[in-house]
């Protein structure tokens, strides 16, 4: 058998098995191999078809990781409680207050726009344990 089918199966096998992992790698690595197979199919040394081999599959590897790392972002935050609306029990100064939400009390603080004094918040984010809260026009009933 020849070079050229030996690193055509190796690349054929981790192509197989890329299947039942998902995640691409070793896809990439294949790829690598097959550049090895074009390699000893130009006639070039067992040595040149390894390195091809190496190379080709490290850049594969490299432009994958870089693909992921723009494609794939911090979970946005995902709350249930944004857009609700709360009671304010009590205000703990200008901008922090005492919420009744679910049940409880939280402690609420205004988000950096939203007006002061007024009796009708919507839960626009949360930071920890704390609610960030905005002014919402009054819900109906």
């Amino acid at each position: 058998m020849s070079l050229q089918t030996l690193w055509l199966i190796a690349a054929l096998l981790l192509a197989g098995l890329e299947m039942l992992t998902g995640t691409f790698y070793l896809l990439a690595v294949a790829i690598g191999l097959a550049s090895a197979a074009l390699a000893a199919w130009l006639g070039f040394s067992f040595t040149v078809q390894a390195l091809s081999a190496g190379l080709i599959g490290l850049v594969a590897v490299a432009i994958l990781r870089r693909w992921q790392r723009q494609h794939t972002s911090a979970p946005a935050e995902i709350s249930s409680d944004i857009g609700q609306h709360v009671e304010i029990v009590a205000w703990q100064g200008e901008r922090r207050a005492r919420v009744r939400y679910r049940g409880t009390l939280w402690d609420a603080e205004l988000a950096t726009d939203s007006e002061t004094g007024q009796n009708d918040y919507l839960i626009i984010a949360t930071q920890g344990n704390s609610l960030i809260l905005n002014h919402s026009p009054l819900r109906h009933s």
